[in-house]
């Protein structure tokens, strides 16, 4: 009598652990069909393009790409993520970051100020795809 117990037993075993592979698969299936793990970007993919520089940089080149995550600092001092040899450049001259999912440039009180667009900017100041920003000699175009 204990024989025949033990393989209903396994049998029963069996068929529940077939049924939760498939229900496992079948569940799968519908995420991928509605998309439920696609990771979604929540930001921008946003970047300064160079399109002229200033005379004795041996950084960068007219046409490179600089990316833009979440801040980037510019100026002459080494500790900045865009470093601009140029004397008309202050140690500390600007910087571009992310706000509500928005970019945002901001003169830091340099002495010669940023432009954007050809007007001087004194406050923080929107960026979208195409605006000009001019810092020293060197000019660049927002790309997104």
């Amino acid at each position: 009598m204990g024989m025949p117990l033990i393989k209903l037993v396994l049998r029963v075993l069996i068929i529940l652990v077939i049924y939760i592979i498939i229900f496992w698969a079948l569940k799968i299936m519908y995420k991928d069909i509605k998309g439920g793990n696609r990771k979604r970007k929540s930001s921008k993919v946003f970047g300064l393009e160079v399109v002229q520089i200033g005379q004795g940089n041996k950084n960068l080149k007219v046409g490179s790409l600089i990316p833009i995550h979440n801040i980037l600092s510019i100026g002459r001092r080494e500790d900045n993520l865009l470093v601009l040899h140029n004397q008309y450049i202050s140690g500390q001259h600007a910087k571009i970051y992310v706000k509500n999912n928005e970019f945002f440039i901001e003169d830091l009180n340099s002495t010669n100020g940023t432009i954007v667009n050809d007007k001087l900017i004194e406050k923080p100041t929107y960026l979208k795809a195409g605006d000009e920003i001019m810092i020293g000699e060197y000019l660049f175009r927002v790309i997104a």
